[in-house]
């Protein structure tokens, strides 16, 4: 099979270099990074193992081994300093089933003679001679989908050849297994090799495996540079060229930095509103990857066509309705109902936006030219010769693109960095945007509960009214005719329709909490539990109730509807206790919080039970047993979920509750 032969029928590919890789992946042996080697010239390639101990020569070996005999491949291994019965050991530990390969004749052991020292002497045209009728021998000749070789290269210093004979064999090596369906694996022991035939082996090979690793070789150096009278110069060009591409890479990895940095700040700045943000963010993409313009499409249901949100270049754009100004590419200016410009676009398919969307990761070109993209009428029309662009998301489902583009194609690629920049951005994007859309569905449901409250405060009160002022028209004028049971029906008659009232009233403030509540502020809730007392004062004495407090702090809150709470609390606190009512209210700093509980010694709550009593009318009790609305709860988890906190309850049947809650710490006053 050739490099291009088509797979095998058991589905694998010819031999490559990312096979070799894929060896040292899935190796237990080899614990070092083998990565993916990108803009990498040969198709299949040969390898140089510098190891310094056998475990590391081995780890490398044993699986690069395996992996050919898994691949139907016929395997050799060259030995000099191990003897065949420790590679053969080695194997076996690595779990390749030995006596099968031989037996088949996949894989068979050679020393030096029978490979680099045929004729007795090292030479170059020789060994390749050898390694290429070996190829030809396991592919075109035999049952074999490739050859797979790897050799203890030390074999060749017992007859001391030259380095310049040696290196000229590995040179050419790289363009003989880049012919041809086959892979190799040279073994230098660094102890055993002269550093100055190592740093020809590493000058020689495009991939090194050493200490571990895997290595695109920046020091590799092809045979017409390495050889001939230019080779000084050709080094000096090397040298200064990693040099140069050292400090292109710093200098890209610290700006890489910046950008990172800066796209934090303005992400985080709370003071800033979402437009805000996305103007200064497309800005910063641009100004990194050199590029005119950029915006924020959204693709609604309306035409199948896009809406340009946000854009700047090109003119600029804002926010909302009027956005992209300028950059109506190649669709139609329409108008919204305050009479504002609404840009659409209209890509083709597989072109800028759809094509995006269509896609998992971004997707760019740097030159439309020449491609099915220089026929899109975004092109046509606004010359849009460079994109990328990364999909937005509301959540559940595409919302549209966040795209920079140029007029001017762009003289390289988009890389890795730089699509990933632009993809993090955009799931910044979309999580700002399913944030807003929770946003708005909860105002609108809270919009509903209100509209729903308001109908139960005077469409349903209305004939509550009425049902209760006929109930003591009746009882006014005909009460002396009805007996016993007529009184106690009337009775519970009017009780009812006085607590379906109640209710009423307690649902219209249970729904009003968000919509109706006051702006925060520092509270002091010393001063709050003050008031709470006063209003139960007669409660209290009644009771000969005991309310404790303790120091308590200044939160961040409404301070009316904090009073509710501690209302609730403490009157639930004296209501549900057999004898005296013992109250007892603390606080403890929790980081940017205050943990509030107040402690009774009441009856106490099943433990199936303790979720149930923050149900809304989700009674535990009779009202015989005792009175109320079953709302007070409810209303406190409602509220303190309004201050971004937290309530619950620790309780024992008989021992009595523990009510706690949450609630954000005030900002501490300036000196």
């Amino acid at each position: 099979m050739s490099k291009h032969a088509s797979p095998d029928e058991s589905g694998d590919e010819s031999v490559t270099l990312e096979t070799g890789l894929e060896a040292l992946r899935s190796s237990p042996e080899f614990r070092g990074p083998a990565e993916r080697i990108e803009d990498h010239d040969h198709a299949n390639d040969h390898f140089a193992l510098i190891y310094e101990s056998q475990a590391e020569q081995f780890a490398a070996a044993v699986p690069f081994i395996r992996q050919g005999l898994e691949r139907n491949e016929r395997c050799l291994y060259i030995t000099h300093h191990n003897t065949r019965t420790a590679v053969l050991a080695a194997m076996r530990d690595g779990g390749i089933d030995v006596d099968a390969a031989l037996e088949s004749g996949q894989l068979s052991i050679h020393d030096e003679d029978e490979t680099y020292l045929r004729n007795g002497t090292f030479d170059a045209e020789e060994t390749l001679d050898f390694l290429g009728g070996a190829i030809e021998e396991a592919t075109e000749e035999g049952p074999y989908d490739a050859l797979r070789v790897t050799g203890e290269m030390s074999g060749v210093l017992r007859e001391d050849p030259e380095g310049e004979e040696l290196i000229r064999c590995e040179a050419k090596a790289n363009y003989l297994f880049d012919e041809v369906d086959g892979i190799a694996l040279c073994q230098y022991d660094r102890r055993r090799f002269p550093s100055e035939v190592i740093r020809d082996v590493i000058s020689t090979h495009p991939l090194l495996i050493h200490d571990d690793r895997v290595s695109h070789n920046v020091y590799y150096t092809p045979p017409e540079e390495f050889f001939g009278p230019e080779k000084s110069a050709h080094e000096v060009d090397r040298l200064m060229g990693t040099l140069r591409d050292q400090t292109d890479a710093k200098v890209a990895l610290q700006q890489r930095e910046r950008f990172l940095r800066e796209s934090h700040r303005i992400t985080s700045d709370a003071d800033r509103e979402f437009e805000g943000k996305l103007e200064s963010l497309l800005e910063l993409t641009c100004d990194w990857l050199d590029l005119d313009a950029g915006g924020l499409t959204h693709l609604p249901s309306r035409d199948d066509r896009f809406r340009n949100e946000f854009a700047v270049g090109y003119g600029g754009g804002n926010a909302g309705a009027d956005t992209g100004a300028g950059t109506d590419t190649g669709a139609d200016a329409d108008t919204n109902g305050n009479g504002d410009d609404v840009l659409w676009t209209d890509p083709g398919e597989g072109c800028y936006c759809r094509a995006v969307l269509a896609a998992d990761e971004p997707v760019g070109m740097a030159d439309v030219r020449g491609t099915d993209w220089e026929d899109d009428p975004i092109h046509r029309d606004q010359g849009l010769a460079c994109y990328l662009g990364t999909k937005v998301t509301d959540g559940t489902r595409p919302y549209g693109t966040l795209w920079v583009g140029a007029r001017e194609p762009r003289d390289r690629e988009f890389s890795a960095t730089e699509r990933t920049f632009l993809e993090l951005v955009g799931e910044w994007i979309s999580y700002e945007i399913e944030r807003r859309h929770r946003e708005r569905a909860l105002e609108e449901s809270n919009e509903r509960l209100e509209q729903f409250a308001y109908a139960a405060s005077h469409d349903l009160q209305e004939p509550l009214r009425m049902v209760t002022s006929y109930l003591q028209l009746l009882e006014n004028r005909y009460g002396d005719a009805f007996d016993a049971d007529g009184e106690e029906f009337l009775a519970f008659a009017v009780d009812g329709a006085e607590r379906m009232r109640e209710m009423i009233d307690a649902l219209l403030t249970y729904s009003r909490i968000e919509t109706r509540g006051d702006p925060f502020e520092p509270v002091e809730l010393d001063t709050v539990l003050d008031d709470v007392l006063e209003d139960l004062q007669l409660q209290l004495e009644e009771t000969d109730a005991e309310v404790t407090i303790a120091d308590l702090p200044r939160v961040e809150g409404d301070r009316s509807q904090l009073r509710q709470v501690f209302q609730n609390l403490v009157d639930n606190a004296i209501t549900y206790t057999d004898g005296p009512p013992r109250v007892h209210v603390d606080a403890e700093r929790r980081r940017n919080e205050w943990v509030i509980s107040v402690t009774d010694d009441g009856i106490g709550i099943e433990p199936d039970d303790q979720e149930r009593v923050f149900t809304i009318f989700d009674r535990l009790y009779s009202r015989e047993e005792y009175d109320g609305t079953g709302i007070g709860l409810a209303l406190c988890q409602r509220i303190v979920e309004r201050h971004g906190g937290d309530i619950w309850v620790n309780s024992e049947p008989g021992e009595g509750s523990t009510f706690s809650l949450t609630l954000p710490a005030a900002a501490e006053s300036e000196a």
